[in-house]
């Protein structure tokens, strides 16, 4: 009877912890998003600052075109992080508990 009750008690610990553990990993998660959806932004907007200077003549033209693609990277990251994401939690909302 001990053990059912060790079980148990174990049980009850480990399913705390992990409660505990997806509460963390859900912010964390939710953060690393943000940021990237940040930086993905911010590497947009260094691109158009690269071409306005191009048109005054501060820059060079491979100098936008490492710009414009450095964006381009940015964005197609980002848009397959979250094609993964919905994929993800597609198959989760199929899963029979």
């Amino acid at each position: 009877m001990t053990e059912i009750k060790n079980i148990s008690e174990t049980l009850n610990k480990t399913l705390q912890e992990l409660q505990n553990l997806q509460g963390t990993q859900k912010e964390s998660f939710e953060q690393v998003l943000k940021d990237a959806i940040k930086e993905a932004s911010q590497v947009e907007q260094e691109a158009q600052n690269a071409i306005e200077a191009f048109a005054k003549g501060e820059l060079s033209i491979h100098q936008v075109v490492l710009a414009m693609q450095k964006a381009d990277i940015s964005l197609q990251t980002l848009i397959q992080v979250r094609n993964k994401v919905i994929t993800a939690y597609e198959e989760i909302s199929r899963m029979q508990v």
